[in-house]
């Protein structure tokens, strides 16, 4: 798992010419409040120009609308279709996650192909004490 290490964090992404994806996980359960968290995190990402040349990626943004019209396994096949172009999974700790069963699945496969995880509190915390 991630060292939460300032320099680790800002000194993430390719090369000037290729882009840095972000695949960022929250529990969703159909849940609004759940996609404005993310959006409001993102939102901090950005305005605290954390990574370099970032592609933030939101399974919620892009695939919550099929939330309730689709099988669950058929929707977290695409989320996984979408967190194996990333680069980093960007998730909250385990305590927050625990009762999410998408999260959960999504961890396990990062874990399983070897991709850096960075937990969304680590990323805050380093970055608001600036």
């Amino acid at each position: 798992i991630y060292n939460s290490n300032r320099n680790d964090i800002t000194k993430m992404g390719g090369n000037d010419m290729q882009a840095l994806n972000i695949y960022v996980a929250h529990p969703y359960d159909g849940q609004e409040e759940n996609k404005k968290k993310v959006e409001e995190f993102i939102k901090l990402l950005i305005k605290k120009n954390i990574f370099h040349k970032p592609n933030f990626i939101s399974p919620i943004h892009n695939y919550g609308y099929l939330y309730n019209n689709m099988e669950y396994e058929k929707g977290i096949d695409l989320c996984l279709n979408l967190l194996n172009e990333c680069d980093i999974l960007l998730i909250p700790k385990f305590e927050k996650i625990k009762m999410s069963k998408g999260c959960l699945i999504e961890l396990g496969y990062a874990k399983h192909k070897g991709m850096k995880i960075i937990h969304w509190e680590d990323v805050v915390s380093i970055n608001e004490s600036n």
